[in-house]
């Protein structure tokens, strides 16, 4: 039987299980709820429960329950909010690229401010899910860069500015927990470049060439998945 994902965060067990109006429409897309089938339903941050659904019904009857263990390490970028359709881009593929943490930040210079958290999280389930993916990234609200800085780096090795102007090279253990930063198309500031400096983040230079918000995110997310793997 084909086996599918579909995340429940928060999911309580011990309630009856039963599909939504919109996973029936994905079944219905991926050719199987007429058939017998396996769901995987993930709570994104470790429990796992497979249920058996009945070909063209909406219950389903809990077969076997397990547990994942998270890997310890963060790879996250902090970065503006592309515009338009570019942030749902950013974060479908940063999600099956791996990336485990989105920060997104409000820069003085930033095109772009507005933000559905309801939104990106739902986006970002639909790429696990596609991806098989187990944990959910964390995806944030939009801050400032000050107040960004503020937060407890916890298990977080370092931060690490993407500057075309950066005096450092790209070198493998900046990419070992990790978060990097990636400002507007339209720059820092003298203030947010000063914030930068005080808090001993380190500029990186990756290429000559400008790169968008989003391909900014991506190259990130590429180097995290190909130096941790």
């Amino acid at each position: 039987m084909e086996e599918t994902i579909l995340f429940r965060r928060g999911w309580d067990p011990e309630r009856e299980f039963f599909l939504t109006r919109e996973d029936i429409s994905h079944l219905k897309a991926l050719r199987i709820y007429s058939e017998k089938k396996l769901l995987r339903v993930l709570n994104g941050i470790g429990s796992e429960w497979i249920y058996e659904v009945e070909s063209n019904t909406n219950r389903g009857i809990l077969k076997e329950t397990k547990t994942h263990s998270k890997l310890d390490g963060i790879s996250g970028i902090a970065t503006a909010i592309p515009k338009g359709n570019r942030l749902e881009w950013l974060l479908q593929k940063g999600t099956e690229l791996g990336l485990t943490h989105f920060y997104f930040l409000n820069f003085e210079q930033s095109d772009r401010k507005d933000f559905s958290l309801e939104r990106a999280r739902k986006i970002t389930e639909e790429a696990a899910a596609q991806s098989k993916r187990i944990f959910l990234p964390e995806v944030l609200s939009p801050v400032s860069l000050k107040d960004f800085l503020k937060t407890p780096r916890d298990k977080v090795h370092s931060y690490y500015l993407m500057d075309p102007r950066g005096e450092l090279k790209l070198e493998p253990e900046y990419f070992r927990n990790s978060i990097w930063i990636i400002g507007p198309e339209g720059g820092f500031r003298e203030k947010e470049t000063d914030l930068l400096k005080e808090k001993d983040v380190l500029g990186v230079r990756a290429g000559d060439s400008i790169l968008r918000i989003e391909t900014a995110g991506i190259f990130a997310a590429s180097l995290f998945r190909y130096f941790t793997c």
